[in-house]
């Protein structure tokens, strides 16, 4: 898979070449480094923000696990379960669960689903595994896109060095 990142990188790299022929070494440079820093780069900075929103996603699926799984191991009262439910901003108010046989999951875009706890946790581990394989994916294609990085470079260096000792001759 990388052989081939680095093979389209060297056919935009003879493009851009080719393409500029006509322009001084300097132009060269900077359009390898504009390409570099205000395209890819930038790519890189959206795959990193992506891979970080879905492990925050994933962190509060495990978290929704365990309560789940801890459910039944506390002891009802007569009250029900007794728990602090988050307003936002930290700021926490008692709640009494009376029933604890269904619970309301977020899917996504404003809505919920009541699942019973079984359903629930049959939910929570296939989307965790979800989430896991576009977490993958996105660290594949940030080795891609570092890859990317690392050849358009090199081939600034060998642009810099060539003509280096084209003017040495």
């Amino acid at each position: 898979m990388l052989h081939c990142v680095e093979l389209c990188c060297s056919v935009l790299l003879v493009r851009l070449l080719n393409t500029s022929m006509e322009l001084g070494l300097s132009e060269k440079v900077l359009r390898y480094e504009s390409f570099v820093n205000d395209v890819l780069k930038e790519d890189l900075k959206k795959v990193h923000s992506r891979y970080e929103e879905l492990n925050n996603e994933i962190a509060e699926y495990i978290q929704l696990k365990n309560f789940i799984q801890s459910v039944p191991d506390v002891g009802l009262s007569s009250d029900g379960l007794k728990t602090k439910m988050d307003l936002g901003c930290n700021f926490y108010i008692q709640a009494n669960i009376s029933d604890t046989s269904t619970i309301l999951v977020a899917i996504g875009l404003g809505h919920y689903i009541e699942f019973t706890m079984e359903e629930a946790l049959k939910f929570v581990e296939k989307r965790v595994n979800l989430l896991t394989l576009q977490t993958e994916k996105l660290k594949k294609d940030s080795a891609k896109t570092k890859a990317m990085i690392k050849l358009v470079l090199g081939g600034l260096h060998q642009l810099q060095s060539s003509s280096r000792s084209s003017r040495l001759k």
